[in-house]
């Protein structure tokens, strides 16, 4: 190791004391005196005369403090009384200061930590000597800009929290004006009832502002934090401190790594509860036998169920999601090209397979315990494969048969003992043999997603690129077609036992009626594509890279 002596480090930073003169004690100067300094304190970052400095670590206080005399003491070359040296102490060595940092172990130290850990490195440097071009360093500009670039992401988020604010008081309003609409159609009888759905649509918006509360103090104290930081920085910066600079770039991960993870929060705190109130379905009974004035649409995050597992290459990317034997999700995972079986009463996952295959697609119900997963294979040419793998009543997986069909497709379901492959501009229907019985045009290329209505009567299709939602018969008869202005990049689909639509679109899922008009954007700021219904309980699971958010529905 090329390590230069302490006398040539020196000199970076007294370079000019020959034309520096009549540095004083800093005390004495306090006290109206003018004696010429003969030491230097590092932990005070103080200049002393002779008397001071002696008697400077008599003092219990001061008795760790770290001295240099006149020889060794830095020579302020700034020329607005503010040093740029080292002066922060060593965490190891409390009394020697962190002025070196070795560039091949990524760490900061003092003379003790470079002797002691760093003797064999070759990319040992001084502090003082690395910080003379800091402006230009990239790894600095990052580090500065970080600052600027969370404001401004926070600024966004709290606007966000803001105007969902005016969204709950819209929610809320309509919500009203429709239950006082309905309370005005079946009479006082239903005072009663009344009350108990205001009251919950209270809770619910009580809960929702609580939750924008919790969300905007999280975004004031981060942007504290951040000011904090950042002021920090730009006196460093404005008095040319650039060594302090330097350590408090590299001292700074940590708590970077914090506010990174405050971000994480302030992104899951900032949801809040969807909801609106249609008109009952039993209405025309109301006076016969309902318990409810109006019908509440929502849906809450009861859970997440984590799918990784110990044979993971990679962080899990659900493509497809099915619930089998009434209480697993059988979850297909592309980046581990693997099927998983969870347990949605306690979440984990107890089964797995791994396939030979370029890409794990969808995954759909043959029986209550068979279920198959489209698979894309590149070689001996493009295919895909139709694998049925058996659930046992424990959630344990094993492999039937292959359906081997030419091309691609995105997406398929089973309907009465037929498979519906979702191709790229048309639906090929087969038996669960493979062999192929029709083929159902379409009018747009279409590839992302398709579900089942509970008649077995009805197809939803989504329109990825084009932004709509189709309804088709399944001989291909266009019934009904959806598009909205918040309809974007459509994916997957689901349809519950009642017959509600819901898709997935980018940053909401739409709920839908079963003409395929709008209800509500249900739930927003969701990511991802794969999504399914269980009629067990009323759960949506919607998959969200490796996790699978379980919502329940009213």
């Amino acid at each position: 190791m090329n390590m230069a002596t302490s006398q040539d480090y020196r000199k970076s930073v007294i370079a000019a004391s020959d034309e520096i003169k009549d540095i004083f004690c800093e005390p004495c100067v306090g006290d109206g005196k003018q004696i010429e300094a003969e030491g230097f304190c590092v932990d005070c970052s103080e200049y002393l005369c002779g008397q001071c400095y002696n008697s400077h670590g008599r003092f219990k206080a001061f008795k760790h403090h770290v001295l240099q005399d006149k020889k060794n003491m830095p020579i302020d070359v700034t020329g607005i009384g503010v040093l740029d040296v080292c002066v922060e102490k060593c965490s190891k060595h409390p009394t020697k200061v962190t002025e070196y940092f070795c560039r091949s172990c990524d760490t900061l130290g003092c003379s003790a930590c470079i002797t002691t850990n760093h003797r064999q490195c070759q990319n040992v440097d001084h502090v003082p000597d690395i910080v003379i071009d800091l402006e230009n360093n990239e790894e600095f500009k990052t580090f500065a800009g970080y600052f600027d670039k969370k404001l401004t992401v926070l600024k966004e988020r709290k606007d966000k929290i803001n105007s969902r604010k005016t969204e709950l008081e819209e929610m809320k309003k309509q919500a009203k004006a429709e239950l006082k609409k309905q309370r005005d159609e079946i009479n006082k009888f239903f005072d009663h009832l009344e009350n108990e759905m205001d009251k919950e649509i209270t809770d619910i918006d009580k809960n929702n502002k609580d939750t924008l509360k919790s969300a905007s103090d999280r975004c004031n104290i981060i942007n504290d934090e951040l000011y904090k930081m950042k002021t920090a920085i730009e006196k460093n910066r404005k008095n040319g401190q650039k060594c302090e600079l330097f350590i408090k770039m590299k001292r700074s991960k940590g708590e970077i790594e914090k506010l990174d993870s405050q971000f994480k929060m302030l992104y899951e705190e900032s949801k809040v509860q969807r909801y609106k109130l249609v008109q009952s379905a039993q209405i025309e009974e109301i006076m016969k036998n309902t318990t409810e004035i109006c019908r509440m649409l929502t849906a809450k995050l009861v859970s997440e169920i984590d799918v990784s597992s110990s044979k993971d290459k990679g962080k899990p990317r659900i493509t497809g999601i099915s619930v089998v034997q009434r209480h697993y999700l059988a979850v297909t995972d592309d980046e581990n090209k693997a099927v998983k079986i969870t347990d949605t009463r306690n979440g984990g996952v107890i089964s797995e397979i791994s396939l030979d295959c370029n890409s794990v697609l969808s995954v759909t119900n043959v029986k209550s315990d068979q279920i198959i997963v489209s698979l894309i294979c590149y070689e001996p040419m493009l295919q895909c494969n139709l694998l049925t793998l058996s659930v046992s009543a424990s959630g344990a997986l094993s492999k039937g048969n292959v359906i081997a069909t030419r091309g691609s497709a995105s997406n398929v379901v089973c309907i009465v003992q037929h498979l519906y492959l979702l191709r790229w501009d048309y639906i090929e229907v087969l038996d669960l043999h493979g062999k192929i019985l029709r083929t159902i045009g379409l009018d747009h290329t279409i590839l992302p997603s398709m579900a089942i209505s509970p008649d077995k009567k009805t197809i939803y299709i989504t329109n990825h690129d084009n932004n709509f939602v189709k309804s088709m018969t399944l001989d291909g008869k266009v019934t009904a077609t959806y598009k909205d202005k918040d309809l974007e990049h459509p994916w997957g689909v689901t349809v519950d036992d009642e017959g509600f639509v819901y898709v997935r679109s980018k940053g909401g899922i739409h709920q839908l009626t079963k003409f395929c008009t709008k209800v509500q954007i249900i739930l927003d700021d969701v990511i991802g594509g794969s999504i399914t219904h269980s009629g067990t309980n009323n759960i949506l699971y919607v998959g969200e890279m490796g996790k699978v958010k379980v919502y329940e529905l009213k």
